[in-house]
């Protein structure tokens, strides 16, 4: 299955967009739009900054107008970020916390290690060195975070 949307004008693939929230059993009601060319290339620049498939930007953008709730792509009161943009931070955020889960289980064998033989496992500066690299982007992503609240 191709994972890739056109541009607005059809010619060049670029990656595709989040999909908005799934739900099951799926939904059934459809909605289609008919787009004049620059009214789809605002529409597919709109879903890019959002983080979301044109098809889902429509969706979620009709259903805060509807709703009087938040649009996609605008900013979450009292924030200053975007909903894709604590999605992004959020996935930033899980991957430090793997790396550091993976790191400490590496700690723990290369112990073991060093106290069955008295020296440590040749993997054990690598194992340093992922450790630094994931601190270093959770240090980065709190620095983010920290320069948008201020």
């Amino acid at each position: 299955m191709d994972t890739r949307t056109r541009t607005a004008t059809g010619d060049t693939p670029s990656p595709r967009g989040a999909d908005r929230r799934h739900q099951f059993p799926g939904r059934r009601q459809r909605i289609n739009l008919r787009l004049d060319e620059a009214e789809h290339s605002d529409v597919v620049t709109a879903a890019n900054r959002a983080g979301l498939t044109p098809t889902g930007f429509c969706a979620d953008a009709s259903l805060a107008a509807a709703r009087s709730t938040t649009a996609p792509g605008t900013l979450i009161a009292g924030t200053g970020v975007t909903r894709a943009e604590l999605a992004a931070m959020q996935r930033e955020l899980f991957a430090a916390r793997t790396a550091i889960t993976r790191t400490g289980t590496n700690l723990n064998q290369a112990t073991a290690a060093l106290n069955a033989t008295g020296e440590a496992p040749v993997w054990l500066d690598r194992a340093v060195r992922r450790c630094e690299q994931a601190l270093d982007r959770l240090d980065a992503l709190v620095a983010d975070i920290d320069r948008r609240l201020r």
